[in-house]
């Protein structure tokens, strides 16, 4: 018995070391490099230190803006906030935070978007996110109901039969549950337990609090690079590996497959933070992709655009749904800092189709009735397939293309909005 009683101590001693020295080090750094980045972000909006005039939010398409440093008195400071995969409902409550961390209050947010994440309001909950069953959200009450509704021939009291069945990554699931693993850290590492129970209500409240729970301990939270730090291969750091960052932002160098993450997870990571914090803020994740799969990724791209066929039925046209962008210039108003819209470009074909087209013109128009709110679009909003490593993302000779645009052509017109303002 006695023997037992000090295992059991023993056990929680090591626990309890382990979570001591996991607050007290920066054991994410040898975290996957989404975790990673994640974190990174949020340590930097959580320090207070943040002082750009402008800032940027917008998802992984946006993140490859660069931010910019004036060189005049008639420009402003830019730091790109974009995170990938996180949906539009998180940026009023990332602004909130933003600031009550005392970081300087900016001058304008700039809101880059791309149609999906402008018109289609906050989509279905987290818990369905396919909206395979409900559209929004619901109260507890509801949610009870409609799964008595639902009757024993769908599960009520076992697991559901899946229906949505996808591979990856060696596993077979549904595709809601891969995703959620696959983004869910996104919500979990950017806020706190008590800032997501003030974010969300109801069914989705509890959803993403009983996920968020188990990260109120540091080495549950960060139990991927704790395991990292097993391996020696991942303390590793080539003493040139700031000048392999800056080699990798050369194109040719990124196409040839010189620019591979390194084994050592440690370096990855400090390569990654390197390039944010040169580029204020800005990182291209495509360019971490083997060329041989980006190859393969932009012959599947170019075929499902030429064999997608495209509804020209105007009265069938989704409506959009402006709440988000309701939201932000609300909020932003209300905190006496202006609101700027950026038009990301996207693939020519698919920018030029009819829905997309039609989406476009209610924006202008929708724009028209915020006169207080300004509007900026690149030279073409429609690049070459070719600059694309698939439907969503720019490769690296698309991502230089879009910030000489982003500088030369779009941060211009932004400034002069601000002075005349």
């Amino acid at each position: 018995m006695r023997s037992k009683f000090i295992g059991i101590l023993f056990a929680l001693s090591f626990f309890a070391v382990l979570e001591i020295v996991v607050r007290l080090t920066d054991v994410y750094y040898f975290e996957q490099p989404e975790v990673f980045f994640v974190n990174l972000k949020k340590n930097y909006v959580e320090s207070g230190k943040a002082d750009a005039d402008i800032i940027v939010l917008g998802d992984s398409r946006s993140m490859a803006l660069e931010g910019y440093v004036p060189k005049t008195d008639k420009e402003f400071s830019v730091y790109n906030h974009s995170l990938p995969a996180m949906g539009p409902k998180y940026y009023r409550f990332f602004l909130d935070k933003y600031l009550k961390a005392g970081n300087k209050k900016p001058k304008m947010v700039l809101f880059a978007a791309s149609p999906k994440l402008y018109s289609s309001g906050y989509g279905p909950p987290l818990y369905d996110p396919s909206g395979k069953v409900v559209a929004s959200n619901e109260t507890v009450t509801e949610y009870i109901t409609r799964r008595w509704k639902e009757g024993w021939e769908k599960n009520i009291f076992q697991s559901p039969k899946k229906e949505n069945i996808i591979r990856y990554g060696g596993k077979q699931d549904d595709a809601d549950q891969i995703l959620w693993e696959f983004f869910g850290h996104r919500y979990l590492h950017q806020f706190s337990i008590s800032e997501l129970w003030n974010q969300y209500e109801g069914v989705e409240r509890l959803f993403i609090i009983t996920k968020a729970i188990p990260l109120l301990y540091q080495s549950y939270r960060f139990h991927g690079g704790i395991r990292n730090l097993i391996s020696s291969s991942h303390w590793k750091l080539s003493k040139d590996y700031l000048a392999k960052s800056k080699f990798c932002e050369n194109c040719k160098n990124v196409e040839a497959g010189l620019c591979m993450p390194p084994h050592s997870q440690r370096e990855d990571n400090l390569i990654i933070q390197d390039q944010i914090e040169r580029h204020l803020g800005k990182y291209n994740i495509s360019n971490r992709v083997n060329p041989g799969l980006v190859a393969l990724a932009r012959v599947q791209a170019k075929e499902e655009a030429k064999n997608t066929s495209y509804n020209n039925d105007i009265a069938s046209f989704e409506k959009p749904n402006y709440l988000v962008l309701e939201d932000l210039i609300s909020y932003t108003n209300e905190k006496g800092i202006r609101f700027g819209f950026v038009y990301m470009p996207w693939i020519g074909v698919r920018e030029n189709a009819p829905e997309v087209q039609y989406k476009l013109g209610e924006l202008r128009k929708y724009l028209k009735t915020h006169p207080e709110v300004g509007a900026f679009f690149f030279p073409d909003s429609g690049y070459p397939i070719d600059l694309f490593v698939d439907n969503i993302h720019y490769d690296c000779r698309g991502e230089t293309r879009v910030n000489a645009e982003f500088q030369n052509f779009v941060l211009p017109e932004v400034f002069r909005f601000l002075q005349n303002r």
